[in-house]
């Protein structure tokens, strides 16, 4: 009995989604460090949207609203170059200022804006798989 492709990727964001809101709150509660706390939200909060686009693939919902599809690819690549962006500044202003690897430090938002870029990215992937699945459909409910 094979696996279904699609549960593995419900599994696999479900778990996203909980590390990406664990990490905000322990970031904010624990560690008081605002920027890791963010990237770490926006990761869970991305996977959820992830974790939604799988769900309504199974459940058919696409089907109906296609361009639906196209705004979650569009927000995935939007969310893409932000994190490349946080990234980016994340890790120069860290090397600026030679911080230690500490819980506190800003390479810990380094890793939770590359798990951002990670989450933006399957978004998008996910998104473009499925509208190129209905594509079909839409050209057929031209006519």
């Amino acid at each position: 009995m094979s696996v279904n492709k699609t549960y593995v990727s419900i599994g696999y964001a479900s778990f996203g989604v909980l590390m990406g809101f664990s990490a905000f709150l322990v970031w904010n509660i624990v560690f008081k460090q605002p920027w890791t706390a963010a990237m770490g939200g926006l990761s869970g909060v991305l996977a959820l949207w992830t974790l939604i686009t799988h769900v309504m693939y199974q459940q058919d919902h696409w089907r109906t609203w296609l361009k639906g599809l196209k705004f979650f690819f569009y927000i995935g690549l939007f969310f893409s170059l932000l994190a490349v962006v946080a990234f980016i500044s994340f890790l120069s202003i860290a090397i600026v200022n030679k911080e230690s690897l500490n819980p506190r430090s800003l390479y810990l938002s380094c890793v939770w804006s590359f798990m951002s870029l990670k989450w933006s990215f399957l978004l998008s992937l996910s998104a473009h798989r499925y509208s190129r699945e209905y594509a079909d459909i839409s050209i057929l409910s031209d006519f």
